[in-house]
């Protein structure tokens, strides 16, 4: 009896094992159990081609919108877009890092504060509220920065240094600082998620699962500067590797004639490990249509976001809103 009753003891053990050993086979790609945070600080990017140029200097901001700013990070300072302080000083202001798409940093002109079409609104415009402050920053080899272009990872630590720089404002709640990012910017707002534990919450619109599907699906408009013969290079740049890392209740979404089917796949991971990750495909939304009416609706969200814990969530009536107020595509 009691050998008996050791192996029933056992067993239990066996077979759990067994069937968290099923479920990771079940997933089509290898999901890392290692910290992103200490993955990134271990591995040395090997970067072969330093041919990218950035934008140059950034345009000159009118002050009443933006300062040009300077943030330290590993390399040396980086140039940033800063709103100007809130008028009430008695208080502290929630703030929101916007990471812009695209390739090359935050221009040479007066993108950011000029118009721009309510259908591809990429300005981060609806963030420029009396209640917030806003931070467009750019990175490692970017404009005029010192560093090398490293495509998806080094400006994940950047992208840190910026969060750290704001929270040290004197009328910046250092417990109610967002990110936000569209496209390249969205990839790098998921793979910040897995590295910084310090954002409230995080917003990812249409960023990519993955880097190799990426770069197998078309050409970039720019070159891939480190060595892609190596597949640790693509793995330690593709967010869905990761997701065991993600530290802040996080949020993607992406138009449905747009989005990536393989994050159908990554929702059933988020729910089956319980990952503060949450996936939304927007009906008759595209890459660039869903950014106008949904970066104003997670305005409102980070406005009311005043609890002790973050309260973000996202209902049918709020995809009934976006619906009605979703521009047509291009």
């Amino acid at each position: 009896m009691k050998q008996s009753y050791q192996w029933f003891k056992i067993f239990p053990v066996i077979f759990s094992f067994l069937l968290i050993a099923c479920d990771e086979d079940s997933y089509s790609f290898e999901l890392s159990k290692d910290d992103y945070t200490q993955i990134h600080k271990k591995f040395k990017t090997n970067i072969i081609d330093e041919s990218f140029i950035g934008d140059g200097e950034p345009g000159i901001p009118p002050k009443d919108i933006f300062s040009l700013v300077h943030y330290p990070a590993e390399n040396g300072n980086m140039a940033a877009y800063l709103t100007p302080q809130p008028e009430k000083t008695d208080k502290k202001y929630p703030a929101v890092i916007w990471l812009t798409g695209g390739y090359g940093g935050i221009g040479n002109d007066d993108f950011f504060w000029s118009e721009q079409p309510y259908n591809n609104d990429q300005s981060a415009s609806a963030f420029r509220h009396d209640d917030l402050v806003l931070m467009i920053p750019s990175f490692r080899g970017e404009n005029v920065n010192p560093g090398k272009y490293e495509m998806f990872f080094g400006e994940i630590r950047d992208i840190e240094s910026a969060r750290q720089y704001l929270m040290k404002l004197p009328y910046v709640d250092p417990s109610r600082i967002y990110l936000a990012g569209h496209s390249t910017g969205g990839t790098r707002a998921l793979l910040a998620s897995e590295y910084s534990k310090g954002f409230r919450a995080v917003f990812s619109l249409g960023g990519i699962p993955d880097l190799k599907l990426r770069l197998d699906y078309a050409p970039v408009p720019v070159t891939v500067p480190f060595n892609q013969n190596n597949p640790e290079e693509l793995e330690v740049r593709s967010p869905r590797k990761f997701l065991n890392s993600i530290k802040s209740p996080t949020f993607y979404f992406e138009g449905e004639y747009s989005y990536w089917n393989e994050f159908d796949e990554i929702k059933k991971i988020v729910k089956d490990k319980n990952i503060p990750l949450s996936i939304y495909s927007i009906k008759n939304g595209d890459h660039f249509n869903i950014i106008s009416p949904l970066t104003s609706l997670i305005v409102e969200k980070i406005l009311h976001d005043t609890g002790d814990k973050v309260n973000i969530n996202f209902s049918e009536h709020d995809f009934m809103w976006l619906q009605h107020n979703l521009p047509e595509s291009d």
